[in-house]
Formats: C-alpha cells, sequence, structure tokens
C-alpha cells in the first residue's frame, strides 16, 4: 500500500503537466493508471475521471487560493451516497473510504463564457482505491503463494542434506561404540578428516578411550598379582598346617607356629597395602593438619633403626629455617607411612647407612632419602613405582618385600599434589629417591641452619 501512494505521489507531476500544456484528457486518463479530478477554486469539477463529478466540491473539494504550490498531503476521505442515477462507475465508489493524494497548482480554469480560460488556483486530488491495492497485494500474493512454499522446500531440503551430511559422522562414532565393549577395550572411533566440533569429539572420545583401556588393563594386572601375593603366604601357610596334623608326634610345634605366624603378618601387611592403595585410587578424603616433616622423618628413622640390621645407621638431617619446622599441610598417617616405606626400601639394600634429608629450597618441602646399596639400573627408574615389581635380587622372601611399598609412596605425595622421584646418583653409588611436597601456606623458609641425628 506504501508502494502505491509513492507512485501516486510522483503521478502528480506527470498530470499537472500534462494538463497545463494541453495533452488531453483522454490521453491523460488512459496512460494514468490512477482516478483523479481536478477541482477550480470555486469547488467545480475542471477535468478527470466523470465517474468523480457527483463527489465534487464534497469530498473532494478546492484548496484556497494559494500564492505558490502546496506540499502534496495525503488524507481519508468517505465517498457519500450518490443518487440512483448516477454512472454506475459513480455507484462503485460511493459509499467507501479511500486514501487521497492532494496537491495544488496554477493551470487554466473553466471557460466560463471567456475566449481564454483565466490561471486559477487549481487542486488535484489522486484517489487510491481498493482495487489497486487489491491488485498489488495480490501480485505479492501470488508471489508468495508459488514462491513461500518453493522456498520452505528448498530450505528443508538443503538443511537436511546439510544435517545429514554434517552428522554422518557422528552415526559412524555412535555405531562403533556400540561395538566397544569392557572385554574388548581396543578399538577406536574414526576421526573425520575435517578439523571442526565432531573430529575434535572423535579424538576426545578416542583419547578416553585410550585412558580407560589402560586403567582395566591396569586393575586386571592389579587383581591378578593381589591373587599371587595373597595365595603364595597362604599357600605357605596351608602347607604348615597340614605336615603338622599329618605328623604330630614329629612336629616342632614352637617352630610351626612361628612359621605361620610370620605367613599370617605378611598377610596382614599385604591386605593393609591393598586398602591403602584403594583409599588412594579411589581418591578417599583424608583427615588434613599442618605436619612437620622434620618430626615425622625423626619418629620414622627411629622405628627404622630397631628393624634394621646393625650393620646399617640410619641418620637424619633437618635443613629448616631458624626457629620453624618444614611444615607441610596433609595426612600424617600417610605421610608418615611415604617415610616409613622409603626407608624401609633404603634399609633393605643399605650395606652400612641411609641418610634422610629434610630441607625447604623454594618454597617446596623436599625429601631426600639415600643408602649405599648398589642403586637401581637406569632401565627400572620407572618401573620400580609399579605395583608388585620387585627386581631380581629382591625377590627372596628374607629380603624381598610386597612390591607395594615405592607404588604407595608415590601415590601418598601425588595425593598431596606432589612428587616422588629417582634422584640422580654416580653408577654404584646406592639410590636417592626425593619425595617434593609443597609447603604449608605461610611457612616460607627464612634461613637454613643444618641439624643432624644418628
Amino acid at each position: 500500500m506504501g508502494d502505491i501512494r509513492n507512485r501516486a505521489r510522483a503521478s502528480l507531476d506527470v498530470i499537472e503537466q500534462r494538463y497545463k500544456y494541453g495533452y488531453g484528457s483522454g490521453q491523460v486518463l488512459f496512460e494514468t493508471p490512477y482516478t483523479w479530478v481536478i477541482v477550480d477554486p470555486a469547488g467545480r469539477f475542471v477535468e478527470g475521471d466523470p465517474d468523480l463529478q457527483p463527489f465534487v466540491p464534497a469530498p473532494l473539494y478546492g484548496l484556497p487560493d494559494r500564492p505558490g504550490p502546496t506540499v502534496p498531503i495525503e488524507q481519508d476521505l468517505h465517498l457519500g451516497a450518490v443518487a440512483d442515477d448516477a454512472p454506475a462507475g459513480s455507484r462503485e465508489l460511493s459509499d467507501h473510504d479511500f486514501r487521497v493524494v492532494t496537491s495544488a497548482f496554477h493551470g487554466p480554469g473553466l471557460l466560463d463564457g471567456r475566449a481564454r480560460a483565466p490561471v486559477e488556483n487549481l487542486t488535484l486530488h489522486i484517489l487510491v482505491t481498493p482495487q489497486e491495492a487489491e491488485e498489488a497485494v495480490a501480485t505479492v500474493d501470488q508471489v508468495l503463494y508459488v514462491g513461500l512454499p518453493a522456498a520452505v522446500l528448498l530450505v528443508a531440503l538443503i538443511v537436511w542434506t546439510t544435517a545429514s551430511r554434517a552428522l554422518r559422522p557422528v552415526e559412524v562414532i555412535q555405531q562403533r561404540l556400540r561395538t566397544i565393549t569392557s572385554r574388548d577395550l581396543s578399538l577406536r572411533v574414526p576421526v573425520p578428516p575435517r578439523h571442526d566440533e565432531i573430529a575434535r569429539l572423535a579424538a576426545t572420545t578416542n583419547d578416553t578411550l585410550d585412558r580407560l583401556e589402560q586403567a582395566v588393563e591396569q586393575q586386571r594386572r592389579f587383581t591378578a598379582d593381589a591373587s599371587h601375593e595373597l595365595r603364595t603366604p597362604l599357600a605357605s601357610l596351608r602347607a604348615d598346617l597340614e605336615v603338622a596334623l599329618h605328623y604330630p608326634d614329629r612336629t616342632n610345634w614352637p617352630e610351626v607356629i612361628r612359621g605361620t605366624l610370620g605367613d599370617a603378618e605378611r598377610l596382614e601387611r599385604l591386605i593393609e597395602d591393598l586398602l591403602l592403595l584403594a583409599d588412594l585410587d579411589n581418591r578417599t578424603p583424608s583427615t588434613a593438619h599442618p605436619v612437620d616433616l622434620g618430626a615425622l622423618a625423626r619418629k620414622a628413622a627411629a622405628q627404622a633403626r630397631r628393624h634394621a640390621p646393625a650393620s646399617v645407621s640410619v641418620s637424619v638431617q633437618v635443613d629448616c629455617p631458624a626457629g620453624d619446622g618444614v611444615t607441610v599441610h596433609g595426612d600424617a598417617r600417610q605421610l608418615e607411612r611415604l617415610l616409613r616405606n622409603l626407608l624401609d626400601n633404603a634399609v633393605r639394600h643399605a650395606r652400612g647407612r641411609v641418610q634422610v634429608t629434610v630441607s625447604a629450597p623454594a618454597g617446596t618441602a623436599l625429601v631426600d632419602v639415600r643408602d649405599d646399596g648398589p642403586g637401581i639400573p637406569a632401565e627400572h627408574r620407572e618401573r620400580i613405582f609399579e605395583r608388585f615389581t620387585r627386581l631380581d635380587a629382591s625377590r627372596n622372601r628374607t629380603s624381598g618385600g610386597t612390591g607395594l611399598g615405592l607404588a604407595i609412596a608415590r601415590e601418598i605425595a601425588h595425593n598431596h599434589h606432589g612428587t616422588l622421584t629417582l634422584g640422580e646418583t654416580p653408577p654404584a653409588a646406592g639410590a636417592r629417591f626425593v619425595a617434593a611436597l609443597p609447603l604449608q601456606e605461610g611457612r616460607a623458609p627464612r634461613s637454613s641452619t643444618p641439624h643432624e641425628e644418628s
């Protein structure tokens, strides 16, 4: 409708010029698609569509005489009823509302018996009829009726095709994931060649499957190793008891009881280690308090001396700030277990000396445990921290442990946001284990004062 009004405004000048220069009303009516009428200042019909003559001067009136042209105006007018003998076109226009574009211009008026028509201030009305509006809307409707369903279908087809192509890799990934079970985690999902979100999702899924396979494999090995370690002392315990029962008269019962107690103690230590590892694996929350590592190292060293051979000495050196200890925030029982495991391992392999050093350089608490034993080959530097790992030289029952001590110590260090590593030592100069733990906040070192105990 707005476009029709704009074209009607543009037609004002065309009609004015044709009328003023006498191109003829017939030609004007033929070439102009609008219904229009020119009215003189007295409100008389001058030129235009004859069907509008009954509506002059009311409501199609003449504007007052003005010195110059006026700006076109728009208004809504109601064309009233006409007589029954009025032309058919007038009757069709009667009793309807129209949008009327009006402007004034100077041009020749009516002759009124004069030889030459005087130039007067004439008024031009152009009606925007409902039929014209309906024709414009009908054109748009036709375009919409035909084009809109086609456009919707085209958009739907494009969306369906694009979505199908984009989601096809997701369907392939989903099908592959259905084939992956806990019995076989070796399969991986295909990664699309393009670098998009789906490719990143597939890569992340494969990374997750890698970690899951490693965890399941580690769990299987752990279960198998735990079963083997538990079976060995149980078999020994059962064999000793069965022999004693079959030959009660020839059995040294105190010796049998001592042997079975040893096997029971070994089972107890192994079960405790397994339970502690399960808690560490599950990240079971522990009670955290400020812990003085220096005092804890002295306590663990005192316990190690009671069980160490007479030929092995255990000494502790604490390099701490003046007046302060090397304090960390953690579980005192777990940290004591870490120190005890490191000392038990050092005492088992030492020839004559075990040295424990506690220090706090650069805001980190360090526990350094050294022995003068045969050392650890380079190829076993990380393997010794695996569960149930015992090197060939320490597999016998008199000197070998359960193979869980260093694994537990490293898990405890990780649980306290720290690390446990095998330090560098010269060849055949013994082993050196270094545990690094974050200091308690507000306890940074100020100066070092060595203090050693033997």
